[in-house]
């Protein structure tokens, strides 16, 4: 078998088939193009034409879209850092009171953990623990 397959591979390759009968008739549709003799395609003549890039109307599309949603997302950011910010309120701390039960009457709509955090960093405290007599702000709803 190898050497069925090394006589196939080794062997010599068909050349162009003689033309018999008259005379030979070549296909008119197929030709042999030069470096000298290619031509640029339609759309690129129009494009070399044009001097500019043409977008699609899927990449007109696509160019639209991304520009909005980045014009949104910076208006929404503006909004929000422009937007009026809650009032905030101040509290002092009563004897015996813990910053968990503030937070829980002061900020209820919000779970504990979050009313606590919230807490912590409008006071800039870094541990749970208050004093009585500590005046306390409470963030803006």
């Amino acid at each position: 078998m190898s050497t069925a397959i090394a006589h196939d591979i080794l062997g010599p390759l068909p050349g162009p088939r003689p033309v018999t009968g008259g005379a030979s008739r070549r296909p008119t549709h197929l030709r042999l193009v030069g470096e000298d003799d290619r031509r640029p395609s339609r759309a690129a003549r129009r494009r070399l034409r044009a001097g500019r890039l043409h977008l699609t109307r899927r990449g007109r599309l696509a160019v639209t879209a991304t520009t909005g949603l980045v014009l949104a997302a910076v208006i929404w950011s503006m909004v929000g850092l422009l937007g009026p910010a809650g009032a905030s309120t101040s509290v002092t701390v009563e004897r015996g009171e813990t910053l968990s039960q503030i937070a829980s009457e002061q900020l209820p709509e919000l779970p504990l953990s979050r009313a606590m955090t919230a807490i912590q960093r409008a006071n800039s405290l870094s541990t749970t623990s208050i004093a009585a007599g500590q005046e306390l702000v409470i963030p803006g709803r």
